[in-house]
């Protein structure tokens, strides 16, 4: 494996120490600035990145709604004591006329459910600090359109639902009880509260699903840490899918009929005036009554309707999560010039949108464990010159990366000190550099770090053909605000409520964890001679800044601290089977873990040769409890 070392005099410093080669070579540095050609990364990565993805889901929902359709006929007519006679029409009734319209008219649902969930998609977890932010969250303007559209989708789909299924929950308006036929002139037209009720039932269940939607976090893109077909993503998650949606139609219809019992006569008056339609109690019990409410046909027909909504809903949700997380290998040399802002280091290094921006962050850490040619290309040397261009390209932005966490943390034990709960001791200082090699990886003053706004509810839109490049320099924002360097390299938000056992921002596994393993792989893998590249043998000393940085552990540090801290090390209780992802609320505990590894895994690799490394006595007598596993 070839290896990134630079060829050079050794130089003399006044005190005569000899330094390693690289303090008196300063190889030119790639430029990876955001320039006008990073619009060009950010409209490549969303083209050939996201573009098929997005398609994708939306075709696969598609080509899966008649199958759902097909099984909901089936149950709505079921017939046990004639089975042959029950599916035998059920499969006439698919084959018909009005159905495929119908069909067509569901596609068009989920084609718009599918938009919404592209729309509304983060990468970053949005945790209210409290029931009032909550609240304020949900009646946002972007969240209350949200939910006006996914409550007429869901009335839509009602509608579609009742009229297939035909017989007495098909028509709005029905002749009344006594008259002979609708052509008589006496003929009286009444108010179809059954199909009322199935109406707002969709209603209130498409505004449900909305409500939960944010509440829970669904539009947040878990990154899976077991890579798998997307086949097999799909098929593991179907049972869990059926089984959610049968539970929470039921949960949907009790609370929606108590919403009816109370409020049910103020629907039902209202359309019947306008319409100057009779009201039939004679023949249909009121349903805004217990003896109406009980009936059971009524019941099932509207569950049987809502688990149809929820899983062609859900099925394009989980579609969306699946195609768009998936793994992304961006070359780290393009074999074209023309083809250089789809590299690695340039997409790390440049401002694409923040899913691009973990998925070459995922990239990198599959690259590091698993793929020996690609950590070649990594290594490789510039021709002519020998530079390392791509390690260094990488390497910084890892460990800016993790620099700016270590900040991150100390605001917030700050924050945290001045709530009277913890008063923090640790101070960053960035140490003084003689070199520019080692200025790139400084981390500046935690005075000089702005805390960062609150993630936007809403991304940009991946239709668009003006894609906003993220404000590199912009100043704290408001809590809807949007500065994607902060929200890249942070880990608190703005509106952080310190106390709160949900507070924890350390939700971040792409950065974070993906940034500390493959760091410290491919610190490992950059010397596996140990020996040759930090010696201790008289004055001779070589200090490379990623080994330093490690060595130096002030990340680990703040984190301990962090974790001193009262509430955050409460683990939040773990829910199994469920069809929502909560594994960010403990992410903390795993990015400790993922730290503590990554030490560990280079301490073994250069074991007693990072004694010489430069560092204070707190820092070596830290490093000497790694080197003796005592840690």
């Amino acid at each position: 494996m070839m290896h990134a070392r630079v060829q050079g005099r050794d130089c003399e410093r006044e005190d005569g120490v000899r330094t390693f080669p690289v303090k008196c070579v300063q190889p030119p540095r790639i430029d990876v600035s955001v320039t006008p050609k990073g619009a060009s990364v950010e409209m490549l990565s969303n083209t050939v990145v996201l573009g098929w993805r997005i398609v994708a889901s939306i075709v696969w929902s598609v080509l899966l709604l008649p199958i759902c359709t097909t099984v909901f006929i089936i149950f709505s007519s079921i017939d046990l004591f004639h089975p042959i006679q029950w599916l035998s029409d059920s499969f006439n009734d698919l084959y018909s006329s009005y159905v495929i319209f119908y069909l067509l008219l569901l596609s068009v649902v989920v084609v718009i459910i599918s938009i919404f969930n592209v729309e509304f998609y983060a990468v970053v977890p949005s945790i209210p600090c409290s029931r009032l932010a909550l609240i304020g969250k949900i009646i946002h303007p972007q969240q209350l359109m949200h939910s006006f559209v996914h409550a007429a989708m869901g009335m839509l789909v009602a509608w579609c639902a009742a009229v297939i299924t035909r017989g007495q929950y098909s028509f709005l308006v029905v002749p009344c009880t006594g008259t002979e036929s609708l052509n008589s002139p006496a003929t009286q037209t009444c108010l179809n509260e059954y199909h009322l009720f199935s109406l707002l039932a969709g209603a209130f269940m498409g505004y449900s699903y909305s409500l939960l939607y944010f509440i829970n976090n669904m539009n947040y893109l878990p990154f899976p840490i077991i890579q798998q077909y997307k086949f097999l993503r799909f098929r593991r998650s179907l049972l869990l899918l059926v089984k959610h949606s049968c539970v929470e139609s039921l949960f949907l219809i009790r609370n929606f009929c108590i919403v009816y019992y109370f409020l049910g006569h103020i629907p039902k008056t209202w359309i019947s005036t306008a319409m100057d339609l009779q009201i039939d109690e004679q023949f249909h019990r009121p349903l805004d009554t217990v003896r109406g409410l009980l009936n059971l046909s009524l019941l099932y027909h509207v569950w049987l309707c809502g688990v149809f909504l929820l899983m062609t809903w859900y099925i394009s949700w989980i579609l969306f999560k699946i195609f768009a997380t998936e793994a992304h290998l961006f070359p780290v040399q393009p074999p074209f010039s023309e083809e250089s802002d789809e590299c690695l280091p340039k997409v790390l290094n440049s401002n694409p949108p923040l899913i691009i921006k973990y998925l070459a962050l995922q990239d990198l850490m599959l690259l590091s464990q698993y793929s020996p040619s690609r950590r070649q290309e990594v290594f490789s040397l510039s021709q002519p010159g020998g530079h390392p261009h791509n390690w260094t390209a990488i390497s910084r932005e890892c460990l800016n990366l993790l620099n700016d966490m270590t900040q991150k943390l100390v605001l917030y034990q700050e924050a945290a000190a001045t709530n009277g709960r913890l008063v923090s001791s640790y101070s960053v200082e960035p140490k003084k550099s003689n070199s520019p090699e080692e200025t790139t990886f400084q981390t500046p003053k935690s005075s000089q770090m702005t805390r960062p706004p609150v993630p936007p509810l809403v991304k940009t839109s991946l239709f668009s053909s003006k894609l906003s490049t993220p404000d590199v320099a912009s100043p704290l924002g408001t809590p809807f605000g949007s500065s994607v360097v902060n929200r890249m390299a942070g880990i608190f938000d703005v509106n952080t409520c310190y106390g709160s056992p949900q507070s924890s921002q350390l939700v971040r596994r792409g950065p974070r964890l993906w940034t500390s393993a493959s760091d410290q792989q491919m610190t490992e893998f950059s010397n596996p001679s140990p020996s040759t590249s930090i010696s201790a043998e008289g004055k001779t000393a070589r200090q490379p800044s990623m080994i330093c940085s490690w060595i130096q552990n002030k990340r680990e540090q703040a984190v301990d601290k962090y974790f001193k801290l009262p509430h955050a090390s409460s683990k939040p209780p773990r829910i199994s089977g469920s069809l929502v992802d909560t594994s960010y609320k403990t992410l903390r505990f795993a990015f400790r873990a993922s730290l503590k590894t990554a030490i560990y895994r280079i301490t073994t690799t250069f074991g007693e040769h990072l004694n010489a490394v430069q560092a204070s006595a707190e820092h070596q007598k830290r490093l000497q409890q790694f080197l003796e596993f005592k840690e």
